[in-house]
Formats: C-alpha cells, sequence, structure tokens
C-alpha cells in the first residue's frame, strides 16, 4: 500500500472547501457501501453508483454491517447531485463533490473519482459505447452509457451502417454506410451530428478506426484493385497505402502510440494478426497459437491486443501478451464472442454475444451483460 494525500480543494453546495483527508490507496478491491441518495431520484442513484463501482473490478460494494471501509452517499435530483465519501469507522470526509449535472452523468462521473481516490486506478464507469443494432429493421448506430443506460439513436439512414469506430474523447464517429448505394466511410461530430463523407473511392471503404490523438483514421480500402489498410487524416485528405499483399487486409486499429498499426490478413491463409509501422519496415505477424485471428484491439497502455479467435467453430475472445508473445483465451461456451473494444483502464473490454453487449474482466474473466433493452446488439466501440 501507499499513502496520499486527497486535497480538499472540492467545494460543497455553499462552495466551503473541505479539510485535507488522508486515504490509503489499496491495490485490492475496497470495501465501499453506497446509502441510498436523498432527494426524489436518490434510489436510482444509489443503484447506478452500485453499478459503476461494482464493475470496476476494484471496488466491492457491501452494507455497511459486512465491515466496510468507506461509505458513499449524497443527494440526487433532476438537474444536480452532490455526493460524498466518508471513512466507515471515523467518517471523516475523503471526497466531496457536486455536479449541475443530469443525475446519471453526474454519478458515472462520481464513480471515477471515487475509484481513482481510493484505489488509485483509472475508473471507467464515464465510458461511453457506440454500437449497431437493426431494431429498425435496419442496421443502424446507437450511443449508450456502459451501464447500459441513456440509449440514443444516432443514424437513421434507414440502410446498412456497420462498422463504427468512436474516437478516445468521444467527439467524433467513424463508420461505414451504404447510404449512396455503396460502402463508404463517413465521420460525425457527435456534438453537432454534422456528417462528412471521408472515403468514396471506387470499391470497398470500410473499417475506420481512429488514432490515439484522433487525428488520422485507418481504413480499408479496395480502390487499388485489393483490400488492403490505408492510413489518412481524420479531417479529410489523400490516403497513404500502407500493405501490398494478395491477401485482404482488414480491421486495422493503432498503437497507443500512434506509430504501429496492428491488422488481420489471410494472405498466407487463414486470417492472422500483423503489425507493421507507419514510417516504413515490414509487417510482423503475431504468433497468437491460434489459426483464425480477426479483430483485434490494442489496449490502451500498450501492453495486451484483444482478439477474435475461431475456436471449434465458434468465435471466442483472446488476448494477445506483448511482453510474452503469448495468447490467452477469456471467454468460453457457446455463441460467438465478438468485437472486443478495450476500456480505458486497459483491464476491461465491451464485446457482442449473442445480440448482447457485455463487460468482460480480463483479469478475473468475470462478464456483466450490459442490459440495453436490445436484443441484435453488436460491434462496440468504447471511448477511452
Amino acid at each position: 500500500m501507499r499513502r496520499v494525500t486527497v486535497l480538499g480543494l472540492v467545494f460543497g453546495l455553499i462552495g466551503v472547501p473541505l479539510a485535507q483527508a488522508q486515504v490509503v490507496v489499496k491495490k485490492g478491491r475496497v470495501r465501499v457501501a453506497v446509502e441510498t441518495f436523498k432527494g426524489p431520484n436518490g434510489a436510482e442513484a444509489a443503484a447506478v453508483l452500485k453499478g459503476d463501482l461494482g464493475r470496476s473490478g476494484v471496488i466491492e460494494v457491501v452494507s455497511a454491517a459486512e465491515g466496510a471501509e468507506y461509505v458513499a452517499g449524497g443527494t440526487a435530483v433532476v438537474g444536480a447531485v452532490s455526493a460524498v465519501v466518508s471513512g466507515a469507522t471515523d467518517r471523516k470526509e475523503v471526497l466531496n463533490k457536486t455536479y449541475a449535472k443530469a443525475w446519471r452523468k453526474a454519478l458515472h462521473e462520481f464513480a471515477d473519482e471515487l475509484v481513482k481516490t481510493l484505489t488509485g486506478q483509472v475508473g471507467i464507469a464515464t465510458t461511453r459505447v457506440v454500437f449497431v443494432s437493426k431494431r429498425t429493421g435496419h442496421k443502424e448506430l446507437y450511443l449508450m452509457d456502459l451501464d447500459g443506460g441513456d440509449v440514443q439513436q444516432f443514424t437513421k439512414d434507414a440502410t446498412i451502417s456497420v462498422g463504427p469506430s468512436i474516437s478516445r474523447d468521444g467527439a467524433s464517429l467513424a463508420y461505414t454506410s451504404y447510404k449512396s448505394g455503396y460502402p463508404d466511410v463517413y465521420l460525425i461530430d457527435v456534438a453537432s451530428g454534422k456528417r462528412t463523407r471521408l472515403a468514396a473511392f471506387p470499391g470497398l471503404n470500410s473499417d475506420p478506426a481512429f488514432s490515439p490523438d484522433g487525428r488520422m483514421l485507418a481504413l480499408t480500402l479496395s480502390k487499388d484493385g485489393n483490400p488492403e489498410i490505408y492510413y489518412m487524416p481524420s479531417g479529410g485528405g489523400a490516403p497513404t497505402r500502407l500493405t501490398r499483399t494478395r491477401g485482404t487486409e482488414a480491421s486495422a486499429c493503432f498503437s497507443p502510440d500512434g506509430q504501429r498499426l496492428v491488422y488481420s490478413s489471410d494472405d498466407r491463409g487463414a486470417p492472422q494478426l500483423y503489425i507493421q509501422p507507419l514510417r516504413g519496415g515490414g509487417a510482423e505477424r503475431l504468433n497468437t497459437g491460434v489459426l483464425y485471428a480477426t479483430e483485434p484491439a490494442w489496449s490502451p497502455d500498450g501492453r495486451q491486443i484483444a482478439f477474435n479467435a475461431r475456436v471449434s467453430g465458434v468465435f471466442q475472445i483472446y488476448v494477445y501478451d506483448m511482453a510474452s508473445g503469448k495468447a490467452r483465451q477469456l471467454t468460453s461456451g457457446g455463441g460467438d464472442c465478438e468485437d472486443p473494444s478495450w476500456c480505458r483502464d486497459s483491464r476491461h473490454l465491451v464485446f457482442a454475444r449473442s445480440g448482447k453487449l457485455a463487460l468482460l474482466d480480463s483479469v478475473t474473466g468475470e462478464s456483466y451483460v450490459l442490459e440495453n433493452g436490445f436484443a441484435d446488439s453488436s460491434e462496440p466501440s468504447c471511448t477511452q
């Protein structure tokens, strides 16, 4: 354990700074009791906070009688939340925040601050997820909170919209649409809804993926005859070709430093994963130990690459460790597990299974269905 000082320079409703508090930051799970919040949205607010903390992987939600180390509570109304975390025994405040915003969004932010304060780890409750659903009869894009709440339909093209990628900050969304009758890549500004067609070359335009800084897009184009990996400015411009093979390259993903791409290629038979620098050099094949590997996703800390692997006719989620050069299986059982997307903590992944989205803890192997009211969700992409 290590000791840190939590500065009490956060303000309550009356704007008075709090006294300093000492918090012992632990590496294991911290036991927290969540009291029912005051106000008309109090019971729902407590339930949201419990769910956020329980999914973090570093907080154990317990009752006060079950040996809680800290107690969280506060007040929740339609447009504001005030929330406090205190020691369960001494009742000294270690975190006190007030938010003038919708209570669900406020609780997600508070959950992340609580996780950071008590454990030193990055919280994931404020993560937003874009996904595909055909509940209207057409494949459209939707946005939701990580807990499955606050679902918003984002496209209404009445055609096929697939392969979404959301930028780390959630400001931009890229995807493939058949709106013109052909597969073209579009960019949407999330705040304004403004849409720009970025890639409409002859043939296939698909699989856009943002660089970590949001300035570039990797994508698959077949404008020169074969589906190859290219990259281009996310604001528009000429694409630069990266691969030159006889096979099909797809599903490119940037490394966290933005200098390399990992992608899937069937140039040597069944699809395998390859890494190639953007500024020259040959492609390196990853020895994943599986015969069929697709849909790679590089973790934000650069240490792991998640991917789909076909095992006995069923897709499962695997993770390749960059240091050891070995891959391990995270999911099992019936039903395809597909399209892994990392959360910002480089520990949790969102993936699709049998029409549902689920959150997977890559450390414990635990998974949680993200109930969003949809029976046909797929292709998740997470903000980081």
